[in-house]
């Protein structure tokens, strides 16, 4: 029997995600779109993937350290454990202190706004700048895009595209790719076990189907500002049960809301018009009157000559 890719990934991370398992399995266009569509390929990107998210469990990251992680972690900039110790435990301080100031980041605030991100933890606001460049998605403005799908795929295969890091895949080179996702050889051996693992969910020679890419949705028109502003459209009032209410006159729709448009009445005269219409009228009889009598007065005449 085949199997899906969402079972080859349970697979390889028996603790995933369920929500990040399907997230990818409903995006698998993106891999093919990339070039990730060999077993090595694979292997590898979902490897170094494994090492970002913790085994396909978190989409952002994790950044409430203690004083002696942060050393272990960033021993340029904390020395020591002390050192670490007024970024304990707050993430978003500590994100500004390790972040701010680099990656592209320049505002306050960025290093915690722009902490890294998606399935290859893309990390500081050059990276969503580039996702935004390549897709059109406006990340920069709403960096949470790439914590969820498609956008947390999409920003990891762009970034591994643009780093032509299929080729290093297809060397098998496992330190290359380490130092192109990450920029050092941090995570280098959880990578290495990682790969040992996926070598035997997508082995040399195993069929990896995917499906085909989605229809892209029609283009909103871009309204030209030169032309004047259209009013909103009215929806149609919903059908309208039968009779009025008992307050108001006015019809009501089966959930019991009067619609937004009144029907129109029929009109009542007012009085000057009441009274030109009983006029009328009273000609009107008076003219039939005086016509059948003189049809009545001609046949006699008729008669007597």
């Amino acid at each position: 029997m085949t199997r899906t890719f969402s079972e080859a990934l349970a697979q390889l991370c028996p603790n995933a995600s369920k929500t990040i398992i399907a997230g990818i399995a409903d995006n698998l266009h993106l891999l093919d779109q990339a070039g990730i569509s060999t077993p090595i390929r694979v292997r590898h990107f979902f490897a170094r993937v494994c090492v970002e998210t913790g085994g396909l469990h978190t989409l952002e990251e994790n950044l409430n350290y203690s004083a002696r992680r942060a050393h272990e972690v960033w021993p340029g900039r904390f020395p020591t454990a002390a050192s670490a110790g007024p970024f304990a435990n707050n993430p978003a301080k500590l994100a500004e202190k390790v972040y701010g100031g680099r990656l592209g980041n320049f505002a306050a605030g960025d290093g915690w706004k722009y902490r890294g991100s998606g399935l290859l933890q893309n990390t500081g606001r050059e990276n969503f700048e580039e996702v935004e460049a390549a897709t059109g998605l406006p990340v920069v403005a709403n960096p949470d895009l790439l914590r969820g799908f498609p956008g947390a795929l999409l920003a990891a295969t762009i970034y591994w595209s643009k780093r032509n890091i299929n080729a290093l895949a297809d060397r098998n080179d496992v330190a290359g790719v380490c130092k192109a996702v990450n920029g050092s050889a941090i995570g280098l051996a959880d990578q290495k076990a990682w790969l040992a693992k996926a070598a035997k969910v997508w082995p040399d020679g195993a069929g990896i189907a995917f499906p085909a890419a989605p229809a892209d949705p029609p283009a909103k028109p871009v309204p030209d500002p030169a032309a004047p502003a259209m009013p909103p459209q009215v929806a149609p009032i919903p059908p309208v049960a039968p009779g009025p209410t008992a307050e108001t006159g006015i019809p009501v729709s089966p959930a019991g809301e009067a619609p937004a448009v009144r029907p129109v009445a029929s009109a009542k005269p007012t009085s000057s018009g009441g009274k030109a219409a009983v006029a009328a009228g009273a000609f009107a009889l008076i003219v039939t009157a005086l016509a059948a009598f003189w049809r009545h007065v001609t046949e006699l005449l008729w008669s007597i000559f």
